[in-house]
């Protein structure tokens, strides 16, 4: 299991972000980037987590619908997926490998694609993992609770952000492309409407862990 090497990080929280311009932004200590796989584009300066996507981690939500996330990632997530194994929550969900060896890296984009000339570069696919259920936490590191290296379970890895207990379970979690959903994503480009709103509402059956605190999160007030 790899080592987590937390670095000295606060969460700045800022009503109405998104409508600050760059400027603002930047006095902040943020920077509009490249988007995070649920389309986010908000990302702290200096390790390029997304601020959207950090909230999320900080609030327990452990859950993506496939369908929703961004069009740079969402068939290269589908490939993924197909090859996890997934189980009961509380297992380890084997990644499957040629000739079972341990899995690698994915080609996905990532913060860098903002200023690369390469869309896509490899990642760690654990990594990849977390950021399509948890969230982008940019340049900062994942690592496995479990020392399964063919693990796939999401809830068996934690990056500097998460605050204890993960929940029960990952909710939502829609790994088949549904055509509704899809044209209802493809819609809400087309017309550039907000649908976070839906998938929002798909993240209010998450089952918080029993010895998880109830406590709201706590934000640096920006």
């Amino acid at each position: 299991m790899a080592n987590l090497t937390a670095p000295q990080i606060n969460f700045r929280y800022l009503q109405n972000i998104d409508s600050f311009t760059d400027q603002q932004l930047s006095d902040h200590g943020y920077y509009r980037g490249f988007p995070c796989p649920h389309g986010h584009t908000i990302r702290d300066n200096s390790y390029n987590w997304c601020y959207e996507c950090v909230k999320r981690i900080k609030s327990n939500i452990c859950g993506f619908d496939i369908n929703y996330l961004h069009a740079h990632y969402k068939h290269r997530y589908g490939d993924l997926w197909r090859k996890v194994n997934i189980t009961f929550p509380e297992d380890c969900w084997e990644i499957k490998t040629p000739s079972g060896k341990a899995p690698g890296r994915i080609c996905l984009p990532s913060y860098r694609s903002h200023y690369s000339k390469q869309r896509v570069e490899n990642v760690n696919i654990h990594k990849a993992i977390y950021q399509c259920a948890w969230g982008d936490v940019g340049s900062l590191t994942v690592t496995r609770l479990c020392s399964n290296p063919k693990c796939g379970n999401p809830l068996h890895m934690i990056s500097s952000w998460n605050r204890g207990k993960p929940p029960q379970k990952v909710t939502p979690l829609d790994i088949e492309f549904k055509a509704e959903k899809l044209m209802l994503y493809a819609r809400s480009i087309n017309t550039q409407k907000d649908i976070s709103h839906i998938i929002n509402n798909e993240y209010k059956n998450t089952i918080t862990h029993p010895l998880e605190a109830k406590d709201p999160p706590s934000y640096d007030e920006g």
